[in-house]
């Protein structure tokens, strides 16, 4: 094929340093074949509540957090910059806002898997690159397994009050620090298990879930909440 007039002159891109997160919601599939529509207008919802709850408490002002949905994949990125008072600051935004999301998730049956990285990025209207999404993308796929947003090292050395370590010697985003409910929390995840109790591997998930949220609870001071085998039981015999 031959081109006619001047050669294009092409913007030349770069990638810069930002803090990433991307986040799957578990059994999508399913959900899109069970009532597609649905599951477009609760993730909708899932997006649109989780970052104007934390608008509303002052944490995402001046530069926010960039969001883009596609399928059943969530990425949100910040350009962190050089200084590491201001990358501090920009990546507590994005702790905050995949936090609300994840729980926001749960809030409406939804269970999620994740991973947070900072590195190289690049994002337009077009693209969205670099070594940073590659790997999140990888945590999620190959090391995540369970309902949990994993933690690239350098965030927990900057970060550590935000994550809790897992048995495998990973970690991840502890999302009870950012959900001041903890009656809502037990009552979703019964609900869940009501709902998948004849599904194994579901159950697999959400009990992993239920022992993140009995370890955090039982250990913080002032408030005692558990969830209890019988209770489990008792929401799969409903």
């Amino acid at each position: 094929m031959f081109r006619s007039g001047h050669a294009r002159q092409l913007p030349q891109y770069a990638t810069e340093r930002h803090c990433v997160a991307y986040l799957d919601v578990l059994g999508a599939k399913k959900f899109m074949a069970e009532n597609s529509d649905k599951f477009l207008n609760d993730l909708n919802s899932i997006y649109f509540d989780a970052v104007n709850d934390v608008i509303a408490t002052g944490i995402v002002t001046g530069e926010t957090v960039e969001v883009k949905i596609f399928s059943d994949n969530i990425l949100l990125a910040i350009k962190t910059g050089d200084d590491p008072e201001e990358a501090k600051e920009k990546i507590t935004k994005v702790l905050n806002v995949t936090a609300n999301i994840y729980n926001n998730a749960l809030w409406h049956g939804y269970l999620m898997r994740g991973a947070i990285t900072v590195g190289d990025f690049f994002q337009n209207n077009v693209f969205v690159y670099g070594k940073a999404l590659v790997d999140a993308v990888y945590m999620e796929e190959n090391i995540a397994v369970y309902p949990r947003i994993m933690a690239h090292e350098s965030l927990v050395k900057t970060h550590r009050q935000y994550f809790m370590d897992c048995i495998d010697g990973c970690f991840a985003l502890n999302t009870f620090v950012f959900h001041g409910l903890p009656d809502v929390y037990k009552f979703r995840l019964l609900e869940l298990c009501k709902q998948h109790h004849n599904d194994i591997k579901v159950m697999q998930k959400i009990m992993w879930v239920i022992g993140c949220f009995n370890t955090y609870y039982t250990n913080k001071p002032g408030i005692k909440w558990q969830i209890t085998k019988s209770e489990i039981t008792k929401a799969g015999n409903y």
